[in-house]
């Protein structure tokens, strides 16, 4: 065979690809939740029999996965045997009421024992389920199993009455994995026949194929050079036109499945509440006629809520207009004024299309702009065949909106419809991610020019990247939706009032101006936070007025925890920005004092500029950074000290005043965030030699320093916090401030063992979750969830990143890697100590509370572990691992858009 080396080379790419296409191709697999603690124990209660007039109701709010199926467990009765009878089970949208599935089994086919239950068609993926289970034609049937062991998610009613114990349930997930061990298998199977076959080459064979093709191998010879000519010369052009595409396909991609999907819904508002009453529909209301004057500038439809009665058959059809009379009405008549109007909508509704207790949408053929003081006239005529039916229109109290007349078979009725209003179609989404995708191939570009082109430092790389990575986070994670904003955002309100001279409001209490208190933000993803920000970003304020507002009770956390965002809030109150403006500035000055701490600690390293670089652009840590935690500053905080302690290690230069001093400020300052959890960190600082201080005496003298500043300002600062700690006794300790009864320092010192069991169950148990949720794998309040690839990718890329290149000196000793471990241990015993104190019930088998975020700070120092001298790098790799680490980014961010705009 003629160059035979080249199709071996072929083959090998080839078998590569095949595994990288193999792994990277995603692959259904179900999962069931509600099982947990199911076993012989469990079973122990049951429902009572269902009947005829049994109602079984399950309220569940599946996990943001696609949920296939859902099911219940059945058990017979005593004599097992059923002959006729059947359970029908409906699956509903919890606040649409719109039937998801539905399903009927026949009790003879039940037997002893067996799961029944419903099949989604349509997989709903966090969407609120509720399911209804009642019997036909039984007089005393089956029972449904009680989980009394573990508490599961969801809700059961029994007839109206919430059950203590769960039912047993298994919801089927329908998940997205990645294998790897059968492509891997597979691609081993075929390296080894491609081996086989390429080492018995036949050397005949070889030659006359050499001879017969000698000339197209010339050729091809020629064509590969020309080809590696042109990638050496344009390469750099190639791999920034590559990002540029990688970025595009993936905002295309967003745009197609979910920003198009959420364009097409429209926003409603209710404008007409009810307050429960009904307003049948008979022969004396088969003809109404609703007046609204809307306050909305903007409308799109209108809706009537409707009411569907126990025996409702639904068989008919309902004719519905809506006219805008806005001129013939200012006469002030309350006859009939469609023919003096112009129509908007003209509709058939199918009565059994209806959903209990929603809105009939009515939605005009054109949308309405200025709308604002407009009267509009909506007319319904009832089919004959629904009148007497079951079918209600919910109404308006008595004596409300009387500027609004309801007119019932030409009569003036003392109720009103009650109504919502499509105030516009949710098109500003395009806008909006259009605006972010050109901002994020403007990132793509100035990042690869600097990085690659302009070959600048790292550290002025990093500055780059992460200001504008927040950029993007601070649009795409909005005010309110990472953990505990809303009470980190009314602390920098208050601090940002004493820097104003503003006088306190009390504990509950916090003066804003009236027109933040406007403004509502969800701490859930929705489409109304991007609207907020969509119509607020170039917003002034509009009414400056200081009112007393309710806010988060008050703690004694410090001005310097929220320094950044206090000044960036003030900035923006003196320069009377809007409430938005105020929020995203405030906000990205957090990500700012990070920024310049990371910066400026990464300058000072002598080696590991890259893992530092990939740790600060961690998804949960730009999260973090780029919201009003505190956080941004104790994690900016404790990455300076831990890169002043490498550089002062590990560089060939002597300890300078000013870095004595600074590192003494910090080792104060990152004592007051997390309860003191930190404190271990200052120990790092015995890692720098003596011959740094000139002599063992300055130096022993400045560790000491170093070492009981920070357990000075710990005692200063958290004596309270650690005397309820060591004082609690069982009857008095809690979890948090709820009544459950919590774990004791003297409960441990009685029973050390039990301190061993738990810790080792947490971290058999707890460990994957650390991981994933250190580098983000489930984002806002745990409820956006992104793909597990993006952590697996940015945890291989931080090992990678450990490792140094053959030239460069090893740097860190066993005897310092021992160090580090100690110190690190010791922190993270304290994060999990604290959490099993003061948050994990009494009997839980691990600790319950601890985040993976909160591993970040002292992970610089961690992974200086992983430098070893057997692992190598040939020459350097830190920009391609930057590259990557950016392309790690912008996937986060496609899922993240994935995720927050799920309806």
């Amino acid at each position: 065979m003629e160059n035979k080396k080249k199709w071996a080379i072929g083959y090998a790419v080839f078998c590569i690809l095949y595994f990288a296409v193999s792994v990277a191709m995603p692959h259904d697999r179900l999962e069931s939740r509600g099982l947990e603690g199911i076993g012989k124990p469990s079973l122990k209660l049951k429902t009572e029999a269902i009947t005829d007039d049994t109602e079984l109701r399950f309220e569940y709010l599946p996990d943001a996965q696609a949920l296939s199926q859902l099911s219940f467990y059945f058990t017979a009765d005593d004599e097992g045997v059923y002959t006729d009878g059947r359970i029908d089970i409906g699956a509903y949208d919890a606040q649409t009421r719109e039937l998801l599935a539905s399903a009927s089994y026949d009790l003879q086919d039940l037997g002893a024992e067996g799961f029944w239950g419903v099949d989604f068609t349509q997989e709903p993926v966090g969407q609120a389920v509720e399911v209804v289970i009642t019997g036909k034609g039984i007089k005393n049937g089956p029972y449904i199993w009680l989980n009394t062991e573990t508490e599961t998610a969801g809700t059961s009613y029994e007839d109206g009455q919430i059950l203590e114990n769960n039912l047993i349930f298994n919801a089927v997930y329908r998940t997205q994995v990645h294998y790897v061990k059968k492509p891997l298998i597979t691609t081993l199977m075929l390296t080894i026949l491609g081996a086989m076959f390429f080492l018995v080459s036949g050397k005949k064979q070889e030659k006359a194929t050499k001879k017969r093709d000698s000339g197209l191998g010339k050729k091809a010879a020629a064509f590969g050079r020309k080809l590696k000519t042109f990638y050496e010369k344009h390469k750099k052009l190639l791999g920034l036109g590559l990002l540029l595409f990688i970025t595009a396909l993936m905002f295309l991609y967003v745009y197609d499945v979910q920003i198009r999907k959420a364009m097409n819904s429209t926003h409603r508002e209710v404008v007409m509440k009810d307050n429960q009453e009904l307003l049948p529909v008979t022969a004396d209301t088969q003809e109404l006629i609703q007046y609204y004057t809307t306050e909305e500038k903007q409308l799109v439809g209108l809706g009537v809520r409707m009411d569907l009665g126990e025996n409702f058959a639904g068989e008919g059809l309902i004719h519905a207009e809506v006219y805008d009379v806005t001129g013939a009405a200012a006469s002030g008549e309350t006859t009939d004024l469609a023919d003096q109007g112009s129509l908007l909508c003209a509709a058939d509704i199918d009565a059994a299309t209806l959903l209990d207790g929603q809105y009939m949408g009515l939605i005009f053929d054109n949308s309405q702009t200025d709308t604002k003081g407009h009267t509009y006239e909506v007319k319904l005529h009832f089919a004959d065949t629904l009148l007497d039916s079951g079918l209600s229109v919910i109404v308006t109290p008595k004596g409300y909106y009387k500027e609004n007349t309801l007119l019932v078979n030409g009569a003036e009725s003392a109720v009103r419809l009650s109504m919502n209003a499509h105030t516009y179609f949710n098109l500003f989404l395009k806008k909006y991610f259009f605006a972010m995708f050109l901002f994020a191939e403007a990132v793509c570009a100035g990042f690869y020019y600097l990085a690659f082109m302009r070959k600048c430092k790292i550290e002025k790389v990093f500055l780059f990247t992460i200001l504008c990575l927040g950029i993007l986070y601070n649009f795409l994670i909005t005010p309110y939706m990472t953990p505990d904003e809303s009470y980190h955002i009314d602390m920098t309100y208050r601090h940002s009032n004493t820097l104003l001279g503003i006088e306190s409001a009390g504990e509950n209490k916090c003066y804003k101006r009236m027109e933040d208190t406007k403004i509502e933000f969800t701490s859930e993803p929705s489409l109304e936070n991007y609207k907020n920000i969509y119509d607020g970003f170039f917003r002034g304020v509009r009414d400056n007025r200081l009112v007393e507002a309710d806010a988060t009770s008050t703690t004694e956390a410090p001005m310097i925890l929220y320094l950044p965002a206090v000044l960036g809030m003030t900035l923006a109150r003196l320069l009377h920005l809007g409430t938005v403006p105020m929020y995203l500035l405030a906000r990205w000055c957090s990500l700012l004092f990070f920024a310049l701490m990371t910066y400026i600690g990464m300058k000072k390293l002598p080696f590991g500029k890259i893992t530092l670089f990939l740790l600060a652009i961690l998804p949960m840590n730009l999260q973090q950074c780029t919201s009003f935690s505190y956080d941004a500053v104790i994690n900016g905080v404790i990455f300076l000290y831990i890169c002043c302690c490498i550089s002062l290690t590990w560089r060939e230069e002597p300890v300078k005043p000013v870095d004595i001093l600074v590192m003494g400020i910090l080792s104060i300052v990152m004592i007051y965030g997390k309860s003191g959890i930190y404190l271990p960190i200052a120990l790092l600082a015995l890692l720098i030699p003596a011959e740094r201080f000139g002599g063992k005496r300055v130096r022993n003298f400045c560790i000491l320093a170093l070492c009981l500043l920070p357990v000075l300002a710990f005692v200063n600062k958290n004596t309270v916090a650690v005397n309820y700690i060591a004082t609690t006794t069982e009857a008095t300790a809690t979890v948090g401030s709820s009544t459950t009864a919590g774990y004791t320092l003297g409960y441990f010192l009685s029973q050390p063992l039990e301190l061993v069991r738990i810790m080792a169950n947490t971290i058999a148990d707890k460990s994957a979750f650390y991981l994933m949720s250190l580098v983000g794998q489930k984002m806002g309040w745990v409820e956006i969830e992104i793909s597990e690839v993006i952590p697996m990718l940015f945890l291989l890329l931080l090992v990678l990143s450990c490792m140094r290149t053959k030239d460069e000196p090893q740097y860190v000793k066993t005897g310092q890697k021992w160090w580090i471990v100690c110190v690190c241990a010791v922190c993270a015993g304290l994060i999990l100590a604290g959490m099993l104190l003061t948050w994990t019930p009494r009997d839980h088998i691990s600790i319950e509370g601890v985040q993976g975020r909160y591993f970040i700070p002292f992970m610089p120092a961690f992974l200086l572990v992983l430098r070893n001298g057997r692992l190598t790098w040939n020459r350097s790799a830190e920009r391609g691992l930057m590259y990557a680490g950016l392309v790690g980014q912008l996937l986060t961010v496609m899922y993240l858009i994935k995720a927050v705009l799920i309806l």
